[in-house]
């Protein structure tokens, strides 16, 4: 096996890949492998168009799941690298499938807090990304005592434009990859014949329990 290829890298937030690379988008357990090629990167800046507002929550409330779709959503063939800032007094739950919560230990889940941005001042621990529609989730808990009338998450990055099987495509249909690995050993073994590339493994989701 090569040495690991993840995204993870303590520091301001940079692009992962530059166009030109290829990206291996990991599933999550038994759903797959998927190659694709980087055709292009655009800056997602922190700004209000990327500030989830949950609502009011109540003091010691945890509200309803939220649905991200209406921000964090990509077009066909292209992929989201966020990190994230909670700017009010919240503990927040990433669910990436909408069943699968991230962070995980075996019986734990890290949240998303204000408190965080002390330890983690560029936020390197909360990224994710999205691929297309495979969105995150967010659920909020307020954990004072005082009900709060607003309950935000500030989100920034940048967009990959993919380049798969047909291309390069935008909305009107998924992108089919380059390639479709089961594992991570076949693409490895993959990597490794004539026909082979390098590429950067990026997880789509949570593996689960």
């Amino acid at each position: 096996m090569s040495e690991y290829q993840g995204p993870f890298k303590a520091g301001l937030i940079e692009p992962v890949v530059e166009p030109g690379h290829n990206v291996l988008l990991a599933a999550g357990a038994d759903q797959g492998y998927f190659l694709y090629k980087v055709g292009y990167v655009e800056e997602l800046g922190l700004s209000h168009p990327f500030v989830v507002n949950i609502g009011a929550i109540g003091a010691g409330v945890t509200a309803a799941v939220f649905n991200t779709t209406a921000i964090l959503d990509m077009e066909f063939g292209q992929l989201g690298q966020f990190r994230a800032a909670v700017l009010d007094d919240i503990h927040v739950t990433v669910l990436q499938p909408q069943a699968t919560a991230r962070f995980g230990a075996m019986n734990v889940n890290a949240t998303l807090n204000a408190f965080a941005l002390g330890r983690d001042p560029c936020g390197h621990q909360s990224e994710f990304y999205i691929f297309e529609q495979r969105r995150v989730f967010l659920r909020a808990v307020n954990p004072t005592i005082v009900p709060l009338v607003q309950a935000r998450i500030a989100f920034w990055g940048f967009k990959y434009v993919l380049i798969g099987a047909d291309g390069a495509t935008g909305a009107g249909g998924q992108l089919p990859p380059l390639k479709t690995f089961a594992n991570l050993l076949d693409a490895e073994v993959w990597k490794r014949t004539p026909q082979g590339e390098n590429y950067k493994v990026l997880p789509l989701g949570g593996w689960g329990r």
